[in-house]
C-alpha cells in the first residue's frame, strides 16, 4: 500500500506533466485521508487555478493557510489566484504577507515586483525585482521582468544587460531575444534590433509580434516594401490584434504606398475588423451656445513632435468657451507631460485601461467634442473612438491620412493641406480651418541665428528622419547637388551612428554620382540647443519627398534657413507647404521635380536673397500665423462650436 508521501509524488508527477485533472483526482484522494494536509491543499488549489477555477482554488488555498499560517509559499499561491481573479489589492497583501513571514522569499518578491510592474508602479517594481535578483541571480523570470521595467522607464543600458544575461544562460530564449530587439531599437541600433527579431522568427516562426516588430525596424530603415510583407504575415498569424493592422496602415500611408482608393479601403477594413459593435448613442436636445467640454486623446503628451504643436494650443484655449480634458496614454511621464498637465482643466491617465474602460470614462465625463491626436501611430488608443464616447469626434495633428473610422466625424485641416478644389478620399468630413492648422512654439533654448562659415560652397541639409529619405528623395537631392558644383549635403539623425546605415546612405548617393566627400553625416549631439545650432551650418534646407518634414521644417525656418519643398497631392505631402504659406514664403513651394531643382539652384546662386532671409526670417515667422497660438486656439474653438451645432441639428 502506497504511503501518503508516495501518493503525493505521483500526483506531483502528473501535475508537472500538465495532466491537471489526473493530478486533481489524486490530490483529492490524499485529502480524503488527510483533510488538513497543507501541502496537498496548496497544490490542489494551484491545479484548480491552472484549470481556470479561481473560486475553488481560493477555497483550498485558504484552507492551506489556515493549516499552516506561517508558510510564506502558501500566501504566494493565494496571491497568484487573487491576481488571476483581478483583485490586485488582495494579491499585493498576499505577497507582502509572504515577505513579512520570510523576507528572503525570492518568489514572493518576484511576484510582487511583477504585480507592481503590471500596475505601472515602476520604481516600486524595480526595487522589489532588484532585491529578488540579488537573492537569486540566475532567475530568468526576474531578469526578464526587471529588463521590462528598465525598458519602460528608459534605463536602456541596464535593460540590455539584463536580457543579455538571460541569453548567456539560455541562448535560444525567444522572449529575451525579442525584448533585446526592442531595447536596441530604442537605442537606435536598428541593425542589432533587426538581427534579434530575425532570430526570434527563426526560433518561433509563428510569433506574430516578432514579424510585426521586424516590420517596424524595416520601416525605420526605409524598406517600406519589406516592412509591408512583415505586417501582412503578422496579421495573417494573429488577425485579432488591431496594433498589427494599424502598423500596416501607418506604413502604407506614411510611405504613400498605393492609390488613394487602396489606402482608404485598407483603413476602412481596420474599422470593419476592430470597431466596437455597439457604440454609444447621443440623443436629445442641448444648448448650442453653452461652454463646451472638449478632450484630446493621445499617447504623445510627452517629449514628442505632437506635443510641440499641441502645447501652445492648450495654453491659449479660452476657458470661458471650452473646458479642456486630456486623456493621456503616457506610461513614463516626463517634464513635457508635467507642463501639459498644467495646461488642462482635467487630466486622465489611460495607461493599463482596456478600450471599453477609456470610452466609458470619456462618456461619463460628458465630453462634447473628442479629438484624437494619434490615428494609427504608435501606442494609439484609436479603437476608443469606435465606441463613439462623444457626440462629435475629430482627428487632428498626429496622423496624415484618413483613420477609416465610421465614428470619426471630422479631419481637421486647412486650405493648403487640403485645397478646396481637391478631394482626398476619407471617411471623415474634411474641416478646413481659415488659417494654417499648425502652430509653432519656438524652443526656449534656440541659439541666435548666425551665418554659415564663409566660403563659396553651398551647404544643403535636412534633419528629417531617415525613413523619409527614400530612394526617390536621394535621387532628387542628387540632382540639386550635381547642379551646384562643390555643394555639400548635411544630414543629421541619431541612426547615423550605425555604420551599416551610414554605408547604405553613402551608397544611395553614390549611385547618383555624389561622392561621399560631399556628405556630412551627423548623429547624436549633447542637447537640443546644440541640435538647433547645427542649422547655422546650413545654407538651404531641402525638404524630403514624397513625405515632407514637420517639426524639422519649422525648426529650420526659426534658425533662418529657407526650406525648398515639393508639394504633392496628399496631406502627408503638403505639411511643409502649409507652414511656408503661413510665413508668406509661397515662392519656396514647388510642384514638380524640375521646379524643385530649379528653385534650389536659383536660391543657391543668390547670396543676397539668402542673407536677407537668414537675417529676417525669425522675426517674420514670429509675426506670422505659424507662431500665433492664440489665433489657432480661437479658430479651433470656432470649429468645435460649428461641429457641435451641426451635431445638434442632426439630432433634432
Amino acid at each position: 500500500m502506497r504511503t501518503l508521501s508516495q501518493a503525493l509524488q505521483d500526483a506531483l508527477a502528473h501535475h508537472r506533466a500538465g495532466r491537471l485533472q489526473k493530478a486533481e483526482a489524486l490530490y483529492r484522494q490524499i485529502l480524503a485521508q488527510a483533510p488538513q494536509h497543507a501541502q496537498t491543499l496548496n497544490l490542489l488549489g494551484l491545479a484548480l487555478h491552472q484549470q481556470g477555477d479561481q473560486a475553488r482554488a481560493r477555497d483550498f488555498l485558504s484552507r492551506a493557510i489556515a493549516a499552516e499560517p506561517e508558510n510564506a509559499t502558501y500566501h504566494v499561491s493565494l496571491g497568484v489566484v487573487d491576481e488571476a481573479r483581478g483583485d490586485h489589492e488582495a494579491a499585493r497583501r498576499d505577497y507582502e504577507e509572504a515577505l513579512r513571514l520570510d523576507p528572503r522569499h525570492s518568489e514572493a518578491r518576484f511576484m510582487l515586483g511583477g504585480l507592481l510592474l503590471r500596475e505601472k508602479r515602476h520604481e516600486e517594481a524595480i526595487a522589489q525585482l532588484r532585491e529578488a535578483l540579488r537573492r537569486n541571480q540566475a532567475h530568468a523570470g526576474t531578469l526578464s521582468l526587471l529588463g521590462r521595467a528598465c525598458l519602460e522607464t528608459g534605463r536602456l543600458d541596464e535593460a540590455a544587460a539584463l536580457y543579455r544575461r538571460i541569453l548567456g544562460l539560455a541562448p535560444d530564449d525567444v522572449g529575451a531575444t525579442f525584448d533585446l530587439g526592442c531595447v536596441l531599437r530604442y537605442q537606435g541600433d536598428l541593425a542589432g534590433a533587426r538581427q534579434c527579431f530575425e532570430k526570434a522568427i527563426r526560433l518561433a516562426p509563428r510569433d506574430a509580434m516578432a514579424h510585426n516588430n521586424l516590420g517596424t525596424i524595416l520601416k525605420d530603415l526605409g524598406k517600406a516594401d519589406e516592412a509591408a510583407r512583415c505586417f501582412e504575415k503578422a496579421h495573417a498569424l494573429n488577425p485579432s490584434l488591431p496594433l498589427i493592422y494599424s502598423n500596416r496602415l501607418f506604413n502604407m500611408a506614411y510611405n504613400v504606398m498605393g492609390t488613394p482608393e487602396t489606402i482608404l479601403c485598407a483603413h476602412r477594413e481596420w474599422d470593419r475588423l476592430y470597431a466596437c459593435a455597439t457604440p454609444y448613442r447621443h440623443e436629445g436636445r442641448d444648448d448650442p451656445h453653452r461652454r463646451l467640454r472638449i478632450a484630446y486623446l493621445s499617447p504623445d503628451l510627452r517629449e514628442h513632435p505632437v506635443s510641440c504643436f499641441i502645447e501652445p494650443v492648450l495654453k491659449q484655449h479660452d476657458r470661458g468657451a471650452v473646458e479642456v480634458f486630456c486623456y493621456a496614454e503616457v506610461a513614463d511621464p516626463d517634464e513635457v507631460t508635467r507642463r501639459l498637465r498644467g495646461c488642462a482643466d482635467h487630466w486622465r491617465s489611460t495607461v493599463g485601461l482596456p478600450d471599453e474602460a477609456v470610452a466609458r470614462m470619456i462618456h461619463d465625463d460628458a465630453i462634447d467634442v473628442l479629438i484624437d491626436l494619434a490615428g494609427h501611430t504608435a501606442n494609439s488608443r484609436i479603437r476608443v473612438m469606435t465606441f463613439k464616447p462623444a457626440p462629435v469626434q475629430a482627428t487632428y495633428l498626429g496622423y496624415f491620412a484618413t483613420t477609416g473610422l465610421a465614428a470619426m466625424d471630422y479631419w481637421i485641416s486647412d486650405e493648403t493641406l487640403h485645397p478646396p478644389d481637391t478631394v482626398e478620399l476619407a471617411t471623415e468630413t474634411i474641416f478646413r480651418l481659415p488659417r494654417c492648422c499648425l502652430v509653432y512654439s519656438p524652443p526656449r533654448d534656440a541659439p541666435p541665428v548666425s551665418l554659415p562659415e564663409k566660403g563659396d560652397d553651398i551647404t544643403f541639409g535636412s534633419f528629417n528622419h531617415l525613413t523619409k529619405i527614400t530612394h526617390e528623395c536621394i535621387a532628387l537631392w542628387s540632382e540639386v547637388l550635381r547642379a551646384v558644383p562643390g555643394s555639400r549635403m548635411l544630414l543629421k539623425n541619431r541612426q547615423l551612428a550605425d555604420t551599416t546605415i551610414r554605408a547604405a546612405l553613402k551608397a544611395g548617393f553614390a549611385s547618383h554620382g555624389i561622392e561621399e566627400e560631399r556628405l556630412i553625416l551627423l548623429s547624436h549631439v549633447a542637447d537640443h540647443r546644440e541640435h538647433m545650432a547645427l542649422y547655422n551650418r546650413m545654407d538651404i534646407s531641402l525638404d524630403t519627398v514624397p513625405r515632407t518634414g514637420g517639426s524639422t521644417t519649422t525648426d529650420a525656418l526659426w534658425m533662418g534657413v529657407p526650406v525648398i519643398t515639393l508639394a504633392g497631392a496628399r496631406f502627408v505631402q503638403r505639411l511643409s507647404a502649409s507652414m511656408l504659406d503661413a510665413v508668406g514664403l509661397g515662392e519656396l513651394i514647388t510642384h514638380s521635380r524640375e521646379d524643385y531643382v530649379d528653385r534650389a539652384v536659383t536660391l543657391a546662386r543668390d547670396p543676397e536673397r539668402r542673407m536677407k532671409l537668414r537675417m529676417n526670417l525669425r522675426d517674420r515667422m514670429a509675426a506670422s500665423p505659424l507662431c500665433d497660438a492664440r489665433g489657432l486656439a480661437r479658430a479651433l474653438e470656432d470649429a468645435y462650436r460649428e461641429m457641435w451645432v451641426n451635431s445638434l441639428q442632426r439630432r433634432a
